[in-house]
Parts: C-alpha cells; structure tokens; sequence
C-alpha cells in the first residue's frame, strides 16, 4: 500500500477487494473529489486543523488544508505525529466533481515515544496538538517551535498510574469552550489539564488538575470522553458495560446512564455542536443511539446501517442534522436525522434504505479506525483504516440534495 520500504504487506480479504474494485467504478457518481493517500502502517488517528486554510501557491482554484495522521515505520522502530497539507478545491458557485487532485503533502513529523494511539489540535490555537501514546503522559507539542528530529514534546502532562488500556487512547479532548482544558483516560480513570497557563511552569511538565474515579465498584474499561459544545464545564464518558457518565467540573459529581445501552459495549460518543440537550452515541451493536440529555432513560432512536460494530460517531459541525459514523464492517456512514421518516412517506422499505442513512462510503479495504470532519468544508470527511490507507472525499452534490 505503500512506497515505502518499511511498510507492511496487507492482506486483502478476496471478498474485501472485489468490493472494492465495485466501489471504485463507481467513484465519479458517489464523489465530488476523493483522495488516497497510503501510510506507512495503519494510523489509530487523524483530525482536520481548524486554521483557515492558505492559499496553494501554483493553483489559485486549490487551498491548502491542515490535517494530522500518524505514520510509524517498523524498521526503525519510529512513531511520527504526521503533520500535512491536504489541497482542496476553492468552493465555486458551480461546485461539481473534481477528480484530479495533488497528493496530500507531510510538512512536519514530530517524533513520538510510542505509537500514536489518538492526537488532537486545539481548537482555538491549531498551532497546538495534544498527542496521546500508548504510554502513561500525554503530550503537548507546539509545531511552530523546532525539535531537532527528536522526541521533544514542549509539555508532558501527568497523573496517569498505567499505560494506555484499550484501542484509541480511551480518548482525548480539547475544551472548545475553555482554551487549553484537555481530557483524556487510560481507560480506567479520566485525567483533566489546564495548559493554558504554561508559563508558570518552570519545568515542561503539567500535572493533573482534576482526578475522576471510575470504578465505582466495576472495571469498566473507558472507550472515550468528549466536552460538550454548548457548556464549558460539562463532559461525558462511556465504557464497556453500557454506562454514559455525564460528569461537571464545578461539582465533581456524575449523572450515570445504566442499561439503555442494553448491556452493548458503547464505543464513541459525540455531543451535538447545536443543541444543548442532543447526542449521539456508537455501540457494539452496530447502532448509533440518539439521547435527550434531560431523559436519559431512553434513546430518542437508534439509527441501524452498520452490520458490525460502530468505534466512532461525530456530529458535522457545519450541519446540525447530520452526523457519521465508522466501524468494523469497513464503512464510514453519513446520517442525515432529518430524514428519518422519509423513507416510509415514499414507501421505501427499511431493507432498500435504513432510515436517515445519506451515503455509505465503502473505499477502504479493512477497519476504519477514525475519521474527522472538515470545519471548512462542510461535507468533507478524512478517514484512516486498517488497510493502511489515508482518504480524504467530498460526498457528491446529487448525494447531498437528493430527496
């Protein structure tokens, strides 16, 4: 999958890859633009900067957007946080398909003790990323400052007693609303840092501002945490046994959610970027469960489209009624909730189109192990799996509008 000579040999399902020869004759119909870029070795991670994208300097119709993977290389034995310019094209009135892109171009690697297990920029200073390895710290680089080709992170931030549990980091989050407040776990406890204030320290190293006890009794495994978008103070857990925890920072207390998730594992959770009271939740059990944060007894609905387990969900943050998802049966699927109901209006059968289900993207050969959402571009998703591969695509305008 890749140029590279530390690269590794993937193994293709024979099933996998008929698929996706299908897939990619279809292409031109389902995108705008799509672009692959292969890695070295699979990335666990990849998220858009939010930094205003600059200008391409040959092509005035391309702008340069930021985004970040990780890229590891057995022979070396080196694990890189991989900073790189994607080129997309400018929006124009006539927004059509455009098939040929350049390649999406690193510009920085920042070296890593660990594989990178998730990364993040700050939302407020992109300039920022919070880095999550498999070891005990998570670290804070400022890429505008020189690390020599070696691991240097500007700050460590500490309080962890174990090494990462479980895949992707157990999460890691930027406060929106509260510059420099980052969470995140090793899966059996959630740590909260303020770096905002980093020039009082005299050493690089932050500890812990905020502790949160999860065991109550079980040994639940946390799968991620997440602020929420609406209050600065507020933020949500979920784990192995089902459980939502809906922590706040000025009580230390925790408003648990048990059994709606019907005992299914709940992998990924994501607060609505509009509505206070609204989020989304992927399990197990390849549904993705819509919740009222004022009654959270039970889901407002389970959208179904996934046939093997859902590891991420994500609200656009352009669109308030969409929303994807990603998993284990090799798909990221775009939702759409204020289609729900459509479907039955038409007379469409639930087998034809599960409700609210926009578009399925089927071009990666394995896992999908993360995707992100473009805060520029509103329908552009990248996605990294399994398969070693880096994509990067814009749903199609007759995808987007079809009713």
């Amino acid at each position: 999958m890749s140029n590279s000579d530390d690269s590794d040999v993937v193994k293709v399902n024979p099933r996998f890859q008929s698929e996706y020869n299908e897939w990619k004759k279809k292409c031109p119909f389902f995108y705008d633009f799509i672009i692959s870029h292969p890695l070295p070795r699979t990335s666990l991670t990849v998220h858009w900067s939010t930094m205003t994208p600059l200008a391409h300097p040959q092509d005035q119709s391309l702008a340069l957007h930021g985004l970040l993977f990780n890229s590891y290389y057995r022979r070396t034995r080196t694990s890189y946080l991989s900073i790189a310019n994607a080129p997309l094209p400018v929006p124009t009135m006539d927004d059509g398909p455009n098939p040929i892109l350049p390649k999406v171009e690193v510009t920085q690697n920042l070296v890593l003790d660990s594989r990178l297990a998730m990364a993040r920029f700050m939302p407020q200073n992109p300039n920022i990323v919070a880095a999550r390895t498999q070891t005990t710290d998570v670290y804070v680089f400022d890429r505008t400052k020189s690390h020599a080709n070696q691991f240097d992170p500007d700050l460590k931030l500490t309080g962890f007693a174990h090494n990462v549990h479980g895949h992707g980091g157990a999460g890691l989050a930027w406060n929106k609303l509260k510059e420099g407040y980052v969470l995140s776990s090793n899966g059996h406890t959630i740590r909260c840092w303020d770096v905002s204030a980093e020039a009082q320290y005299s050493y690089k190293v932050i500890d812990l501002m905020e502790v949160y006890d999860y065991f109550k009794g079980t040994r639940s495994l946390i799968r991620d945490v997440q602020w929420h978008c609406k209050d600065e103070n507020v933020f949500g857990s979920v784990d192995d046994d089902g459980h939502l925890f809906i922590w706040d920072l000025r009580t230390d207390e925790s408003r648990d959610l048990v059994g709606t998730h019907n005992d299914f594992k709940v992998q990924s959770l994501s607060f609505h970027p509009y509505d206070e009271w609204l989020l989304a939740t992927a399990t197990s059990d390849a549904t993705v469960c819509l919740f009222d944060m004022r009654d959270l007894r039970k889901k407002i609905y389970a959208l179904e489209g996934h046939t093997e387990k859902v590891s991420k969900v994500e609200w656009n943050p352009n669109k308030g009624s969409v929303l994807a998802s990603c998993g284990d049966d090799r798909r990221v699927i775009v939702w759409d909730i204020n289609r729900i109901g459509d479907e039955i209006l038409r007379g469409e059968s639930k087998a034809k189109r599960p409700p609210g289900l926009l578009f399925s993207h089927e071009g990666h050969k394995d896992k999908v192990t993360d995707f992100s959402w473009n805060d520029h571009e509103p329908w552009v998703i990248s996605s990294v799996a399994k398969d070693g591969t880096l994509q990067v695509w814009k749903l199609a305008q007759s995808i987007r509008t079809r009713r």
